[in-house]
């Protein structure tokens, strides 16, 4: 082992990197990496065993994620998809993406959030290690909660909302309630955490160790989707002595967008689930099944998405996945929430958890050959168009929907703090900057835009041969 003396955060991302692995193992694998950059990636051995590392460092520009920081991910990503690593380690120091660099980091960020969710799916251990002061925050927060295992220092720090913007209902929290919420210690008391270990360089060497010693085969896809239902209902239970009342939705009939954006062409069947924001439906397109998702009825585009919206989320893409395990049915999306939940309860019950396990298993539903078409309306903010927009095949937007790191209100309180500038908006190719991924304006002004873009979806998505598990079918989700 390279260094194993003095605090683990204290020191650089390559520092933290050669104190992990056996010594003279470690190997840079770029050259062109700019001076400023927050993020290292490099490859060497820990106890004999091929690893590939990747580092924020919290001590350049606080560790944010920008676009070059995210392309430099993406190619360890890259490197893990073409070798065969005993484990992906990646050790969080960071506030998030960076917010002024606007929706392209988001979109790059998101990137590497999908390709870490299918490596994990796909037989490749994931390690996260959560130190410092800094912690993890935002979008990144959901990538640390797909590891096998996540190893905190005592004094770090880990959620999705920054502790000085947390809200209870309406009201702001104390600091010392969101940090507390945040602690290491609240992680590891929810199960949220594997296992918290002093600051030290040794101390994490050697969880990761034990780890590697342990690790097992991974299970099957429909068996990760399972396992994600089983633990969001575990985050539901643990919320419920806690639960506050939402906003009461407005009244009026609401349209059926399904109906809508298919005109006759969508029939909805059984099960439907409505569940905080969400309203799923099980149904057929053209007499041939297909899920329907929506998220954020079109006049709450100031709520944001907690543990109930994604438990249901999951639940509906597991019912799909075992209904046509034959013929993977198409499951559509439409995003209207403008980001994620900043309640104090949602945090301290690990809600970075739940849109993880939403990632998870929208992407395992994608390699299990589900065509995934994702519609936004309105905007979509932060770790939301993370875990339900970024998986998708295809994602289009309404005429002036809006991508940020942030949602607004947050965002403004943010720069408040921060004294940020705004952040730009959209550009025109941002497709480009993820791949397989495009956004089309007005396509639910136009029905049968829609249509073309889910009948060329169809066409260019090959189902992937699927054994039969009659036997595992599961029944339908709860109305609660």
């Amino acid at each position: 082992m390279g260094n194993g003396h003095g605090a683990f955060s204290a020191l650089s991302a390559e520092e933290r990197a050669a104190a992990l692995v056996d010594v003279r193992t470690l190997a840079r694998l770029e050259s062109d990496a700019p001076a400023d950059s927050t993020v290292w990636i490099g490859a060497g051995r820990i106890d004999r065993r091929p690893v590939l590392l990747a580092l924020t460092d919290g001590h350049r520009r606080g560790g944010t994620i920008g676009i070059a920081d995210a392309h430099r991910l993406a190619e360890l990503t890259g490197a893990a998809a073409t070798g065969a690593p005993a484990a992906i380690i990646v050790c969080w120091d960071t506030g998030g993406v960076r917010v002024e660099e606007g929706p392209v980091a988001l979109a790059a960020a998101s990137a590497v959030g999908v390709a870490l969710a299918r490596l994990s799916l796909t037989g490749t251990p994931l390690i996260s290690v959560v130190s410092g002061p800094r912690g993890c925050f935002g979008a990144p927060s959901v990538m640390a909660a797909l590891s096998q295992l996540v190893v905190m220092t005592e004094d770090a720090r880990w959620g999705l909302t920054g502790p000085r913007l947390l809200r209870s209902g309406t009201e702001p929290v104390a600091e010392h309630a969101g940090l507390a919420a945040t602690s290491a210690a609240n992680r590891l008391k929810a199960g949220h955490t594997d296992v918290v270990v002093p600051d030290s360089p040794l101390a994490i060497r050697e969880e990761i160790i034990a780890f590697l010693d342990r690790r097992g085969r991974r299970g099957n896809l429909l068996r990760a989707i399972d396992q994600s239902a089983v633990r969001l209902s575990a985050l539901r239970k643990s919320i419920e002595s806690e639960r506050r009342r939402r906003t009461a939705p407005p009244s009026g009939r609401r349209r059926d967008l399904l109906r809508f954006s298919f005109r006759g062409h969508w029939r909805p069947a059984q099960p439907v689930l409505r569940r905080g924001l969400v309203h799923a439906a099980w149904g057929t397109l053209d007499g041939k099944p297909a899920l329907g998702i929506i998220i954020g009825y079109e006049g709450a585009r100031g709520a944001g998405v907690g543990i109930d919206e994604a438990s249901a989320v999951v639940e509906m893409v597991r019912h799909a996945a075992l209904a046509s395990q034959d013929a993977p049915a198409p499951i559509l999306t439409f995003l209207f929430c403008q980001g994620h939940a900043i309640d104090i309860a949602q945090e301290r019950h690990g809600l970075q958890r739940a849109l993880a396990e939403c990632l998870r298993t929208m992407v395992a539903a994608r390699l299990l050959g589900h065509p995934l078409l994702c519609v936004l309306g309105g905007g979509a903010y932060g770790a939301a168009y993370l875990a339900f927009a970024a998986p998708s095949h295809r994602v289009l937007a309404m005429k002036g929907t809006t991508v940020a790191p942030m949602a607004p209100k947050v965002l403004a309180a943010f720069r408040s703090l921060r004294g940020i500038r705004e952040a730009p908006e959209t550009p025109p190719d941002l497709a480009e900057l993820i791949p397989e991924i495009r956004m089309v304006e007005s396509v639910i002004r136009l029905p049968t835009a829609l249509r073309e873009e889910l009948d060329g979806l169809l066409q260019s998505v090959q189902p992937a041969p699927r054994r039969a598990r009659r036997s595992n079918r599961r029944s339908a989700p709860s109305q609660s």
